[in-house]
């Protein structure tokens, strides 16, 4: 004998919709890889449809879906051998340089800033820009004031605007 559900795997999954594609944002956006959100979602869905009736049912019906879509996703986003890695990630990073999309401009203000400034000022640029860090963590780990290290980054930033106007 059958147990009668109140919602079918394909009601739920509709249903929660909005919130599988909530999680995928937070943990994209986690990662630097807000573009890949519909893709994402839509990779979810189908292993939510892989599954069988009763266990989605099951989770949902004991409140653990959201968690149980976040598992999926996260782990998704974080393998380097999932679906989502092999179909999406791995092309995107395949795809070639197209020549007039690169400005060799870049490499030049790099190899300046490798070899012109100091190692402080190379330290502070590898901080902000390299590490993304922000100007309060960068004067926190140098023990000087966030206005010491704005005023820094201006000096550095008119050096080479100067230098490549």
């Amino acid at each position: 004998m059958k147990k009668k559900y109140s919602s079918s795997k394909n009601e739920i999954i509709q249903s929660q919709y909005s919130v599988i594609k909530e999680v995928s944002a937070n943990i994209l956006r986690a990662n630097d890889d807000l573009h890949f959100l519909d893709d994402l979602t839509q990779e979810v869905c189908l292993i939510l449809l892989t599954q069988r009736e009763e266990v989605i049912v099951m989770i949902y019906e004991n409140g653990h879906f959201k968690f149980f879509i976040s598992r999926i996703i996260t782990n998704l986003v974080r393998s380097s051998t999932s679906p989502f890695h092999k179909k999406y990630r791995q092309k995107a990073l395949i795809l070639p340089i197209i020549e007039g999309d690169y400005d060799p401009l870049a490499d030049k203000v790099w190899a300046d800033i490798n070899h012109l400034l100091t190692s402080k000022e190379r330290e502070l640029i590898n901080y902000r820009f390299v590490y993304n860090l922000k100007v309060s963590e960068i004067a926190y780990i140098n023990s000087v004031s966030t206005r010491q290290i704005y005023k820094n980054l201006e000096k550095i930033n008119k050096y080479l605007r100067k230098k490549y106007k």
